[in-house]
Order: C-alpha cells, then sequence, then structure tokens
C-alpha cells in the first residue's frame, strides 16, 4: 500500500494537473448562468450550465467592471478565463476574466439594457423637453477640435447668415476617456450660460459611438440646465444622447439649421407680417372711415342745431308756465296777506279810537270797572288824537232803558 495523501496534498495535485493542462488554459465555454450574485465586494459569483452539466465560476471585479452590460439569471453567454480548483471547497471552477453575450454583441445589450431602464425612469418623456431658443445668440458646441462634424456645423451655420457666436468645449469622443471628457466639457459650457448646446461628432461603428451611450454622459445631458441638442453619428445611427437630449439631430448639418435661424427666411417672412399688417391697418382704417361716413350723414351730427329748436321750445312754454303759476300764487299769497292785515288793523287799539271809543287808566293800569273807581281820584282819559288828565266826581252803575240805574 503506497504512503496516503493528505487532502491538501491531493488537492494540490490535482490542482497542478488541471492548471498545466494548456487546453484548460485561456478557454472559452458556451452556457447559461443561473445562481448569479454581484457581492458587495464588487465580485461575480455564479454557476454556468447546460442541459446535462454545471460548472461555478466566478469574475472578480478587475474583470467585471469594465462589462458593459449587466449580466442576469437564464442569460446565454460565452465565457473566456481559467479552469483552476478552489482548494477550500474542493472543487474547480472558472475564473473569468471576459463575458460576452449569446447571439448578439455584448455593447448591444448593454444599449438595450439601458435604454429601458432609462425610458422607464421618465428620461425619454416628451413631456420633459424642452423648446430649442428661436433666436440664440451664442451656442455651445461638445465636439473634438478635429472633427469633420464641427466644420459642417460651423459652415453651415455661416450659410445661415443668423449672427451668432459659437462657443467650443473640447472633448474626446471615442475611447475610454471619452465619457468623463464630454462631462467636462458639458461643465464647462454651463459656466458659459449658452443658450443652447449642441453635443455632435461623425458616424462610427457601435464601439465608436459608445461614449455617448455611456450611463453618466446619458444623465448629465437629462438634468442640463440648457436645451441640448444631440447630433451623433449619421442618419441611420442612434444613440442613448439622442434619446435624453431635447432635439435629435440627423447630421451635424441638420443640428446647424435645427439651432441656428435662417437669416434669408426671416427677412422675407418679415417682409411678408409687414405687408399683412399694412393691409391689416389699411382695412381698419376703412372700417373705421366707413363708419364715421355713416356717423356723418346721420342728422344728429349733420344738423346738431336742429335737434335743439324742439328742446329750446318745450323750454320756452315750460318757463312762461313756471312765472305764470308763479305770479298766480304770488297774488293768492298779495291777497291772503291783506286779508290779514286788515284783521290785524282790527284789532289794533289805536282803530278803536277812531270810533269814539276812550281808554281810562291809573297809576296801575288800565281801568276796567267802576269798582276801581272813587270819587276824586284821578284818572288819564286816552283820546284817538291825545290824553287828558280827569277827576272822578261821581261813580254810578249801568243804567236801564228807563233811566234808572242798575
Amino acid at each position: 500500500m503506497s504512503v496516503p495523501l493528505t487532502v491538501s496534498e491531493l488537492t494540490d495535485r490535482i490542482s497542478r494537473a488541471i492548471q498545466g493542462d494548456p487546453q484548460l488554459i485561456d478557454v472559452t465555454v458556451a452556457g447559461e448562468l443561473s445562481n448569479f450574485v454581484h457581492h458587495s465586494s464588487g465580485h461575480m459569483y455564479f454557476t454556468l450550465k447546460d442541459k446535462d452539466s454545471s460548472i461555478k465560476g466566478v469574475m472578480f471585479h478587475t474583470w467585471n467592471r469594465r462589462l458593459p452590460f449587466v449580466p442576469e439569471n437564464g442569460q446565454h453567454v460565452y465565457l473566456r478565463g481559467d479552469v483552476v480548483v478552489y482548494k477550500k471547497g474542493g472543487n474547480y471552477q472558472l475564473n473569468a476574466y471576459a463575458m460576452e453575450p449569446a447571439g448578439q454583441g455584448a455593447l448591444a445589450l448593454a444599449f438595450a439594457q439601458l435604454k429601458e431602464k432609462l425610458k422607464r425612469e421618465g428620461l425619454f418623456a416628451p413631456e420633459r423637453k424642452r423648446p430649442l431658443p428661436a433666436y440664440p445668440r451664442r451656442v455651445g458646441v461638445v465636439t473634438s477640435p478635429q472633427a469633420a462634424a464641427l466644420q459642417d456645423l460651423l459652415v453651415t451655420a455661416s450659410q445661415l447668415g443668423w449672427p451668432v457666436t459659437f462657443e467650443l468645449a473640447p472633448a474626446i469622443v471615442q475611447g475610454e476617456k471619452g465619457a468623463d471628457s464630454v462631462l467636462e466639457a458639458l461643465e464647462s459650457l454651463y459656466r458659459r450660460h449658452p443658450d443652447v448646446i449642441v453635443i455632435t461628432r461623425g458616424g462610427g461603428s457601435l464601439e465608436e459611438l459608445w461614449v455617448f451611450n455611456e450611463e453618466k454622459v446619458a444623465r448629465a445631458v437629462a438634468a442640463s440646465p440648457v436645451p441640448i441638442v444631440s447630433a451623433v453619428g449619421h442618419e441611420t445611427d442612434f444613440t442613448i444622447c439622442d434619446f435624453v437630449a431635447d432635439a435629435r439631430a440627423a447630421t451635424p448639418t441638420a443640428a446647424a439649421r435645427l439651432v441656428v435661424p435662417d437669416a434669408k427666411n426671416l427677412a422675407a417672412n418679415l417682409v411678408q407680417l409687414q405687408k399683412r399688417l399694412a393691409a391689416a391697418v389699411n382695412a381698419v382704417a376703412a372700417s373705421r372711415r366707413r363708419t364715421l361716413h355713416t356717423l356723418a350723414s346721420r342728422p344728429v351730427l349733420s344738423r346738431p342745431l336742429q335737434l335743439l329748436l324742439q328742446p329750446r321750445q318745450s323750454l320756452d312754454i315750460t318757463v312762461h308756465r313756471l312765472k305764470t303759476a308763479f305770479a298766480r300764487l304770488l297774488e293768492q299769497r298779495r291777497h291772503g296777506l291783506a286779508g290779514i292785515a286788515s284783521r290785524v288793523a282790527d284789532l289794533n287799539p289805536m282803530s278803536v279810537f277812531s270810533r269814539g271809543f276812550t281808554l281810562v287808566r291809573d297809576e296801575k293800569g288800565i281801568i276796567k270797572s267802576t269798582s276801581q273807581l272813587m270819587p276824586g281820584k284821578g284818572v288819564v282819559i286816552q283820546f284817538q288824537d291825545g290824553q287828558a288828565q280827569a277827576t272822578i266826581l261821581a261813580v254810578g252803575g249801568l243804567e236801564d232803558g228807563k233811566g234808572n240805574e242798575i
């Protein structure tokens, strides 16, 4: 019986045997992902299986951080990696350093996944799109200074004849550093406060345009405080940036026509508006003129004094009636006052004197009764034309008709 091996020794021999097999190094394996876990450490753990077998696998963060798509359970993929022995568990596994979806490219899948994700968040919704300024004065441009797209944009804009200033923010529009470069260019333009921003570059493959399919670029465009036009690639090319931007232009030339007004068309439109305004003013003036003519032909305006004759006649009649009524009333009041004066005159003591009556008084006042008199008493007798001093000789009562004293 041979010398027994420890479990660790046996595992080491198996590990050396497997890792020494060149056919198990940098091997490509096709299968379906299951039990997929993206650990908080950043590493991905999974099982790769087909209908008959399965193998455990791991893709460390160093490698999976470059994946353009998100792996999912049930997804068929191609994995490249090395077959190794996990000594602690005593089982073999596949250490993957590349992964690609089966049936479609990784970039195509990543594009579809991000597009669906941002669409669910509402970043493509028409109601969040802002209108472009009708008459911009300053236009920001994010592109490579050497790009033909920049020249197409500038040449077309100059042909349109509108006075506009372009603010260029240079950016790397391809490669690993492209996304961060585009973000820096946008931030630079925000500080310069343009009216609108154009992001542009020429056409290319999906890989070459991938900068504008990066999630961080898409979110930066969606959050821009300034309206953005995306003009990336050719007419048939679409990027995530196109969907989140406020407007898409199929080409840089189309972007120029979308952003910059055509001065010649504006001038022609202005002439037409002036003609329409003049015609409208003339029409209103003619209508007012007809109205004034109609009003002027009416008697109220053509012979205004004629309208005053009848009211003036009515006023004269009314005044005459008022004078007559006032005179009549005054005469009535005069007669009434005369009657009152006559009655007052009748009540005047002086008028009684004129009929032969006199008034007798002493120092105490008017004598109203013979009981107030006694022989020898001095009295004053008042006549109409004066008075006289008298002394009472005798006092007697009234006599009846027979001459007897009552």
